[in-house]
């Protein structure tokens, strides 16, 4: 596969390369893309937690709870 890049494409690599860290543009390009694979599968975890999180607001608005002595979690958390 030949693929075609703009000079917004092309610096990057050439930094990279110039700083040692890849020997070949195809290494840079494959680590770009096994980074973007990897930010893909973790999303179901950050929607997960941001879910856990709120399960969490929502029990401790309805029972009350408080962090400190007067402060309802639901007001500390707005901060």
């Amino acid at each position: 596969m030949n693929v075609r890049l703009d000079t917004r494409g092309e610096c990057p690599i050439e930094r990279q390369l110039r700083a040692g860290r890849f020997h070949t543009p195809e290494e840079v390009v494959a680590r770009a893309l096994e980074t973007l694979a990897g930010d893909e599968s973790a999303q179901p975890e950050a929607t997960k937690r941001r879910q856990a999180v709120q399960d969490m607001l929502d029990f401790a608005g309805k029972h009350r709870f408080t962090l400190q002595e007067g402060i309802p979690v639901l007001q500390e958390a707005s901060r």
